[in-house]
């Protein structure tokens, strides 16, 4: 029996992009401004293309 995606974890990447990028600015802070910025986007958007991946496969 496959799993459906919680509808709930797309909506998780605001939170998991600031806490990304405070962690990285604690952890390495000659990374700039768009080092950063790279690490939140990237964990920001993580949730989202996982619920699509997951949703995607969960239809198949």
């Amino acid at each position: 029996m496959k799993m459906r995606p919680p509808h709930w974890l797309p909506y998780l990447g605001p939170a998991f992009a600031g806490l990304a990028a405070g962690l990285a600015d604690r952890q390495w802070p000659e990374g700039g401004f768009w080092g950063i910025l790279l690490i939140a986007l990237i964990f920001g958007f993580a949730p989202i293309v996982i619920y699509r991946v997951w949703k995607r496969l969960h239809h198949r």
